[in-house]
C-alpha cells in the first residue's frame, strides 16, 4: 500500500512523565538526521521503531527539542547578507529570499 503525502506525518509525542520525547516520521531528509543522532549519540538517542511503509520513531531528550521562530532582519543586515551573495551566486533581481 502506497501512502499519500497527506498520510506521511511527523509527529512528536511528549508527555509530562518522562524526560524523553519520540519523534514518529516519513521525512526522508528528517529521519537521516536522526539516524546520525543515533549513531552519535547511542546512549540518548535510539531508534524504537521501523514501521512498514516507511516511517521511523526514534527516542530523544526533550531538551534536544526546540521551536524556533525565523531570524527578523534588519534593512542593514538583509543588505549586507545580499551583497555576500551576489559576491558568492553572482547578481540577483534582489527578490530572491535571504
Amino acid at each position: 500500500m502506497k501512502l499519500s503525502n497527506l498520510e506521511k506525518e511527523t509527529i512528536i509525542l511528549w508527555n509530562e512523565a518522562e524526560r524523553e520525547a519520540e519523534v514518529y516520521t516519513y521525512n526522508p531528509a528528517l529521519q537521516q538526521q536522526l539516524r546520525d543522532l543515533c549513531g552519535q549519540y547511542p546512549e540518548q538517542v535510539q531508534l524504537t521503531k521501523e514501521g512498514p511503509h516507511g516511517s521511523i520513531t526514534i527516542q530523544l531528550p526533550k531538551k534536544w527539542l526546540r521551536v524556533v521562530p525565523p531570524r527578523i532582519l534588519s534593512p542593514a543586515q538583509r543588505e549586507v547578507l545580499e551583497k555576500m551573495n551576489a559576491k558568492r551566486w553572482g547578481e540577483t533581481d534582489g527578490n530572491a529570499p535571504v
